[in-house]
């Protein structure tokens, strides 16, 4: 073989190689958008759970203050009557 041939399938290897790399770097872009788009998906889920749990605690504050605050109106109007 010629030093030119033997040059000729080097640069050809070469490329081969680097045809692959670029496959696989295809391949593990293709997983990364994947898997971004699947923790999209949770984000959102978890955001929309975050908006039912404050929703609840805002309900819940609006009965339990009211509640709280007559109890201890009531509290204090029997400790003055009774004084």
């Amino acid at each position: 073989m010629s030093e030119y041939e033997e040059a000729f399938v080097v640069l050809r290897r070469m490329e081969q190689n680097q045809l692959k790399s670029i496959e696989m770097q295809a391949e593990q872009l293709a997983l990364v958008k994947a898997q971004m788009e699947r923790t999209e998906v949770r984000v959102q889920e978890s955001i929309a759970l975050q908006k039912v749990a404050v929703a609840g605690q805002r309900r819940a504050l609006n009965i339990a203050l009211p509640v709280t605050l007559a109890a201890l109106v009531y509290v204090g109007y029997v400790l003055f009557k009774h004084t």
